[in-house]
């Protein structure tokens, strides 16, 4: 599997992750009762996540038309 793969891979779980710990100490949800410093790192975790996966797409772009545009001059 390419590193790009296993890259956006983990940061798709980790997202996930992240995003449901986010709840945690917030009025209104689930786990309502739950530390509320625990959400906060949920939360710019997953913000970071989203973050790196657009940085990560945008490469993975660049780098297909940059290959593209490499094989269609030869």
């Amino acid at each position: 599997m390419h590193p790009t793969r296993k890259l956006t891979l983990v940061l798709l779980v980790a997202g996930a992750v992240l995003f449901v710990l986010s709840a945690s100490g917030q009025p209104d949800t689930y786990w309502a009762s739950g530390p509320s410093w625990l959400g906060f790192i949920g939360w710019f975790g997953f913000m970071g996540c989203v973050l790196l996966l657009l940085v990560l797409g945008l490469f993975a772009a660049i780098s297909r038309m940059r290959h593209h545009d490499r094989l269609s001059t030869h």
